[in-house]
């Protein structure tokens, strides 16, 4: 019976490390992943933010309606391309 946990024991010790560096490993993807998603949507706001600077005062309206359109595009665009 003491054969039979120090074996197990053993092999929890020689295996934990490897399973700990995964673990770890695949939460750094996950941390990568947010940051560049977080990359990509300020990307899309200070881009949205240039575009209705840019804007006419007289025809406002559908300027400032197609900044949105294509901030809502860049925005998918962002989630699409998450890893």
């Amino acid at each position: 019976m003491k054969l039979v946990f120090g074996t197990a024991f053993l092999v929890m010790v020689a295996i934990g490390p490897s399973l700990a560096a995964t673990g770890a490993a695949s939460k750094g993807k996950v941390r990568f992943a947010d940051a560049a998603t977080d990359a990509c949507l300020r990307s899309c706001a200070t881009e949205n933010e240039s575009c209705k600077r840019v804007c006419p005062t007289t025809f406002s309206t559908p300027c400032l309606n197609s900044c949105d359109s294509r901030m809502q595009t860049c925005r998918e665009g962002c989630q699409r391309n998450r890893p």
